[in-house]
């Protein structure tokens, strides 16, 4: 008769956000636990790490699938323990560049500072995705004040995207003329 295993069949199986190091590595550290009619010394487990496979369109997502048998003294093999690690991205991007550091009051005649205003950038990082550099801005038009058209605003609105799809907030730049 061969070992059996005394760890619920899923009891091992967890899912983790991508920046989890520390949970991965306690979830790679898990062992099964087994048992024997005849042998009462079964823990020569044997594990095989599964590689890391990444979900489609989402390299920061995926599965790692790690399986365990276990053989008695007298050369009987469980039946394969299996354990599923689910790695998940569910973290959308954050912004570096603190909220409003981009909005500028300007003179209506400044035409080079209002050139500059329009070219800046937040920057935004992940917590999974390494490049997070395809910002995508919105510019806003140039919305006059009341009684006096030569002074108003312009909004701009930035958002990012990761690999697995998550989008940042939105980042707001108000230029006031």
């Amino acid at each position: 008769t061969a070992p059996t295993w005394t760890t619920a069949p899923e009891a091992l199986n967890v899912t983790l956000e991508c920046n989890d190091t520390a949970g991965l590595a306690n979830a790679q550290a898990m062992f099964p636990e087994a048992s024997d009619l005849c042998d009462t010394n079964v823990l020569n487990i044997e594990k095989v790490n599964g590689q890391f496979k990444a979900t489609e369109g989402c390299g920061n997502a995926g599965i790692y699938t790690n399986t365990w048998t276990v053989k008695d003294d007298c050369g009987n093999i469980s039946e394969t323990f299996t354990q599923v690690i689910t790695i998940q991205d569910t973290t959308a991007p954050t912004w570096n560049t603190a909220a409003g550091s981009l909005d500028v009051t300007l003179e209506c005649n400044d035409l080079q500072g209002l050139a500059v205003a329009q070219d800046k950038f937040p920057v935004a990082s992940d917590a999974c995705d390494t490049d997070v550099s395809n910002i995508t801005k919105a510019s806003g038009q140039f919305i006059a004040s009341e009684g006096c058209g030569n002074a108003g605003t312009y909004t701009n609105t930035w958002t990012v995207k990761d690999d697995c799809g998550n989008t940042s907030a939105a980042f707001t730049q108000v230029i006031t003329i």
